[in-house]
């Protein structure tokens, strides 16, 4: 149910008779509108009456800038709530909360209203910071935290000629961004001595300038507006180098500061933000906060993903389910040009030397730098510049400081991975509270919750829930999730692949089941086959083909080890290569053998060679029918069919060894 502020003579409201007093929550940003859902999720008929002070429905905050950039339309910025679930909800629009009596436990608003309440949630969030600067709030300077903020830029943009973004922290990079369109020139100014000075170290920071620049936007480094030139309206801005630049707009993005002066007012208890324990509750019991508006351990976040960890806290706590906040771990996105920049943990200026080691990965042909900080075996942080695949897993690994082992740091520093590329872990085997959807906050549970309900979609699993809603790199998780009903495009030359899986299964099983091929009982034979396994020239012939054979599949499988080799060819070209180095191989095995295993040492070399064909053979059919299986399943047997590869290989190269000594010494 909706009302706006216009819409309703101001009245008193009394406490009903009857039924449960509501829970309120002021402000239906996305930290108040998640503590909303959950609350609905954990009690669907609970009464919840919620304040937005702006003359909007709720929307998504975190994509304004994609809003005000063109990338997305009106009906994906909005948020609303699925009406069939929100039957006990009334959507309060335009309205603002001017005060709160605790003792009476009522909030009165901008009409006079007074509304009692069970539980009343602040999620009031920020305003922006302003620094003092001569003439900042002169006509031609803009800030941009909300909806009519960026309706306000919309407008300017048009007739701008030159913006200037003043902070070259994520907000006042979107901005820039998004105000280019059309062909304003665009200005940014950072006075520190790099772009994201709090997410990125000097080497990442350059690689994103660098970005940046490319797309046409001048930026300036460690040089700061101390004036805003005004004749009548801006004209221009003044440096502290002395330098004039003339522009006609002026976007202030300079940080936030926390909105607490209805708690101040209240009496709460207050520092920088609204404190609050973990279980969200301010110094007031009955009254929670979350978001931009609370500080939690001396710490206040400027970043949603914590409100929105914050919101499922609160909304567990009012319904009376024991839920502790220990803080959050926060990860930046961003996406410049397409060029993925990744932070989490203490990176930037927070990176503390001795806090532990760093190491680093770099490839200046892909424009690729990954950097994590190690302590004591512990993963704390990671910096990704560039599509990084292992993200959303490092930032599971991280918020719950898993261990990091020499092998994988080793790994990292040769290939900038982690984890090898072909073992990764589904995450449909992720617990329901692990994060799927950073920028949101939405986890494996709650996207398993929308697709039990019907949403089988990748763009429906989105509206429902925000996952991939904003950076976009949890796409594949999501579609994981959805499994055989999001399946993905089959590999290359995929009826190949399939067919000499076929060919190399057929083969193994022929070797543990058909009998050996005869020798020739007859001199009247035309084609004496035998000769193949009789004669010891043939059968040196084919016994080195196999070993070499053998070798070359060994020195294919370096290439994917050493990066000098990139340039030689493309995976699908060398993935193809070793499996017809495998068939060859097959071919060999029967004509130096005619299907006989054995007998001793030589019973064991044929029993890991024909083992290793059937797991090569398994492994290329999974790959060729990836399109049509779940990714979980394919993850699974890829990965144990590399096992068992690996183990079935060890005894070869001694068995080998011992069978060419042996038949040349005897």
């Amino acid at each position: 149910m909706h009302n706006t502020a216009e819409q309703l003579p101001p009245k008193v409201i009394t406490p009903p008779e009857r039924g449960p007093l509501p829970v309120i929550v002021v402000g239906n940003g996305p930290s108040g509108m998640r503590v909303v859902r959950e609350l609905l999720s954990h009690n669907s008929d609970i009464p919840i009456i919620i304040y937005g002070e702006e003359q909007y429905e709720a929307y998504n905050r975190v994509q304004l800038s994609s809003w005000l950039a063109g990338e997305i339309d009106w009906e994906t910025l909005l948020q609303p709530l699925d009406k069939n679930e929100a039957h006990n909800v009334t959507e309060k629009v335009g309205y603002k909360i001017d005060s709160i009596n605790v003792d009476n436990k009522t909030v009165t608003d901008n009409t006079g209203n007074i509304q009692h309440y069970s539980k009343l949630v602040l999620a009031t969030g920020s305003n922006p910071h302003i620094p003092k600067i001569k003439g900042i709030h002169a006509t031609g300077v803009y800030t941009f935290r909300n909806l009519k903020d960026a309706n306000a830029l919309l407008a300017r943009r048009a007739s701008s000629h030159h913006t200037v973004v003043l902070g070259g922290g994520l907000l006042g990079i979107e901005s820039a961004r998004a105000m280019q369109i059309g062909n304003t020139k665009v200005t940014l100014i950072e006075n520190t001595d790099r772009l994201l000075g709090q997410q990125l170290d000097n080497e990442a920071s350059k690689l994103l300038q660098k970005e940046i620049v490319s797309l046409g936007i001048d930026i300036i480094i460690g040089d700061g507006v101390i004036e805003a030139i005004v004749n009548e309206r801006l004209n221009g801005i003044r440096l502290r180098s002395g330098k004039e630049i003339a522009c006609d707009t002026l976007i202030v993005a300079t940080g936030i500061r926390p909105n607490i002066n209805l708690a101040k007012s209240a009496g709460l208890t207050y520092s920088r933000g609204i404190t609050v324990n973990n279980a969200m509750q301010t110094s007031n019991r009955d009254i929670y906060a979350i978001g931009e508006c609370v500080e939690y351990q001396s710490k206040v976040y400027g970043l949603v993903a914590p409100g929105l960890e914050q919101a499922s806290v609160a909304a567990a706590n009012i319904s009376k389910i024991v839920n502790n906040y220990a803080g959050s771990i926060a990860a930046s996105r961003l996406k410049v040009v397409g060029t993925q920049v990744f932070s989490m943990g203490p990176m930037g200026v927070n990176e503390i030397q001795h806090f532990g080691i760093t190491y680093s990965y770099h490839d200046d042909k892909k424009g690729v730098y990954r950097k994590i900080l190690v302590h004591r075996y512990r993963l704390k942080g990671a910096i990704g510049i560039g599509d990084w695949a292992e993200t959303v897993r490092l930032q599971t690994i991280i918020g719950k400081n898993k261990w990091i082992f020499p092998w994988q740091i080793v790994r990292f520093i040769n290939s900038g991975n982690i984890w090898p590329e072909e073992v990764s872990q589904s995450v449909n085997a992720w617990p329901s509270h692990a994060l799927v959807c950073q920028c949101m906050g939405v986890t494996r549970g709650s996207i398993g919750n929308a697709i039990s309900a019907g949403a089988c979609k990748l763009e429906e699993v989105s509206k429902k829930t925000g996952a991939s809603t904003v950076c976009g790199s949890c796409k594949p998780l999501v579609q994981d999730l959805l499994g055989t009903q999001s399946m993905h495009e089959p590999v290359a030359m995929y009826k190949t692949l399939i067919g000499f899986s076929s060919f190399a299964l057929l083969a193994a099983l022929l070797f543990f089941l058909a009998p050996a091929i005869p020798y020739a009982t007859s001199v009247q034979h035309d084609w004496h086959w035998d000769v193949l396994w009789r004669e010891q020239f043939n059968k040196q012939v084919s016994g080195f083909t196999i070993l070499g054979l053998f070798i070359v599949g060994l020195l294919v499988s370096l290439r994917k080890r050493i990066r000098i080799f990139d340039k030689l060819g493309k995976f699908e070209f060398w993935r193809m290569f070793h499996i017809l180095l495998g068939i060859l191989a097959v071919l060999g095995l029967v004509a130096h053998t005619g299907f006989r295993m054995g007998n001793g040492l030589s019973f064991f070399l044929m029993l890991s060679f024909t083992c290793m064909i059937f797991v090569g053979a398994i492994s290329t059919g999974v790959i060729g029918f990836e399109h049509r299986i779940s990714n979980a399943l394919a993850t699974r047997v890829r990965r144990l069919s590399v096992l068992w590869h690996i183990l079935l290989f060890w005894p070869v190269p001694v068995l080998l060894a011992w069978h060419i000594l042996k038949s040349y010494w005897y």
